[in-house]
């Protein structure tokens, strides 16, 4: 029944694309042609650019996809909000658990035309391209690995986890809650009641597939032949060492930017994205964290830096005595000056962390907790019954990542400033280097306990997969839902947790959230874990590039240069 809506959806596209193509690349093609603005940009090369196989820790395939294609929803990086891109307006069940979307009829899919050299509208997205994908995305025989972010769709966990005798299009589109309604309306069922499913749309893994494309190969979004993309940007070129975009002729809104191309050099060997800005062959080249610092000496008026996406923690595990107890674990945090570590050890590759919610995400808390204070560190340690740290039965152990030259040097820092502000013997303190598996499956309390050594301490690290409070604290910290699991009573802060994600007014979630943080890292908070640091996301800029977002994946429509100042 899908596959006939499909065709059915298909075949009324193709006609509204015939009246459209006519009236619509006129006008926009010769705006570009009069005095077309070219971005120059190094990144590596990407591998594939389907949505659903995108890489969170990739940010220039990312950058990418951001261009390429779009989704229900978008993140904003000027508002920190969610805007809305396909779906023109939703409205919500009462008992939240049925999304239904009315989706804009004014968006192509778009791909290149070898023979014209122009670019092409093939038809408009409907609500099956939705429905397509999550059912794909869903699919465990696919090649690309089923996101957690699509476990919230109803019956998405059933098909991924069926067996695979039992897995065919009948099974998929009975047992996922997708369907479309109309050519253009989408209705979503959830397991749960999520009010920041908005910002889960906006994730590349619930964004529109082209099923005549897709359906073919795997690799379909790996070459300039087959690919088709609905965004502001569409790829005019493709080859092993370049890229070009050109502003689609068909994308329905302005941009709020000027970029009308985009000239991508792949780096490689031989081609350094420092150097590339340096000699005025690009525009705008990311750092790796290990470039930043000697990227920063040599260009400092071409350096910027922000807040990253990955947290890196010290988790405690409630089994074991000692950091049981609320004022050891508050003692602990308190006595660590992270701007201090990050100074000394971390320099242009880290930020200390004030709280463990980035302040760049949808909802994300205002206020800063995650304080630095000996004294209050002191008075903890010594409600704890180790007054001046005498009396403490055991060693703590602190489990390290092996191997890293960082943690080799940061773990002992760590231990010199609990010894100090608390009055202990660093001998009281142990590292213990494990390796990396091991501190994973520490964190998610996978491990086999007659296997590893029970340990007070361990490091962890946190990226969220979708940009929402609500990826950070809950799905990282919840008692009972979180990722980060140290075995630990659920208390007020989990509460308002629950709260917070079923409550659509974004205002109050933010405040729940900013509630839930100072009660888990303020002064008086219980530390399920002590955030350490952000890492520092970096870029070199050239002068007359303006606009470029700090935070998010690029949206070069949203870009602007000064063509008389790059002249000049």
């Amino acid at each position: 029944m899908h596959r006939l809506l499909a065709n059915m959806q298909h075949a009324i596209g193709t006609t509204l694309v015939m009246i459209m193509a006519v009236v619509g690349v006129a006008g926009s093609v010769q705006a570009q042609d009069a005095d077309p603005v070219t971005l120059r940009i190094t990144m590596s090369a990407p591998e594939n650019l389907d949505p659903v196989q995108v890489s969170r820790f990739d940010a220039h395939v990312q950058d990418l996809v951001e261009n390429l294609f779009v989704g229900l929803t978008r993140y904003h990086p000027d508002t920190r909000d969610i805007e809305p891109v396909l779906a023109e307006s939703w409205t919500v069940s009462d008992d939240g658990l049925r999304w239904t979307f009315e989706l804009r009829e004014d968006v192509q899919w778009v791909r290149y035309d070898p023979a014209s050299e122009e670019l092409i509208a093939v038809r408009p997205v409907v609500a099956g391209d939705f429905v397509y994908a999550i059912q794909r995305a869903c699919d465990p025989l696919r090649p690309s690995p089923v996101t957690p972010n699509l476990m919230i769709v109803r019956g998405c966990h059933t098909v991924a986890n069926a067996f695979p005798e039992v897995i065919n299009d009948l099974f998929i589109a009975r047992e996922i809650g997708a369907r479309a309604t109309g050519p253009h309306t989408l209705e979503i069922d959830l397991l749960f009641p999520s009010a920041y499913l908005p910002s889960l749309l906006a994730t590349p893994e619930l964004r529109p597939l082209p099923r005549e494309a897709a359906s073919l190969s795997d690799g379909w979004a790996t070459r300039l032949s087959s690919i088709m993309t609905t965004g502001p940007y569409a790829i005019t070129g493709w080859t092993a060492s370049t890229m070009q975009l050109a502003r689609n002729p068909y994308w329905p809104d302005d941009l709020a930017g000027n970029i009308d191309r985009v000239e991508i050099t792949f780096a490689g060997e031989g081609t350094s994205a420092q150097a590339a800005v340096a000699a005025n062959r690009a525009d705008m080249a990311r750092l790796a964290p290990e470039d930043a610092a000697a990227a920063r000496a040599a260009y400092p008026d071409l350096y910027h830096a922000t807040q990253g996406s990955l947290l890196t923690v010290i988790g405690f595990s409630y089994d074991r005595a000692l950091v049981d107890v609320t004022e050891i674990r508050r003692a602990l945090a308190l006595a660590l000056d992270k701007t201090a570590l990050v100074d000394q050890l971390l320099p242009e590759q880290a930020q200390p962390a004030s709280q463990f919610t980035p302040s760049w995400v949808v909802a994300a808390p205002e206020a800063e907790t995650a304080p630095t204070s000996p004294a209050q560190a002191q008075v903890a340690y010594e409600a704890a019954g180790f007054p001046g740290c005498a009396g403490v039965p055991e060693t703590l152990i602190l489990l390290t990542p092996q191997g890293d030259p960082l943690w080799e040097e940061l773990g002992p820092a760590i231990v010199e400033q609990w010894a100090a502000v608390l009055n202990c013997h660093p001998g009281l303190f142990e590292i213990r280097p494990v390796p990396r598996t091991l501190l994973i499956e520490l964190s998610h309390s996978a491990y086999d306990p007659e296997r590893v050594t029970r340990s007070h301490m361990w490091v962890a690290t946190w990226s969220a997969d979708y940009l929402d409070a609500n990826a950070w604290i809950n799905d990282a910290l919840h008692c009972r839902y979180g990722y980060i699991k140290p075995t630990r009573e659920c208390e007020a802060a989990d509460a308002l947790l629950d709260q917070a994600g079923v409550t659509g007014d974004l205002a109050q979630r933010a405040d729940l959230y900013a509630q839930a943080e100072e009660r888990f890292f303020g002064a008086q908070g219980s530390f399920p874990v002590i955030p350490l640091f952000f890492s520092t996301s970096s870029w070199l800029q050239q002068p007359w590039l303006d606009g470029v977002n700090a935070n998010g994946p690029a949206r070069f429509d949203l870009w602007t240069i000064d063509a008389e100042a790059r002249a000049g």
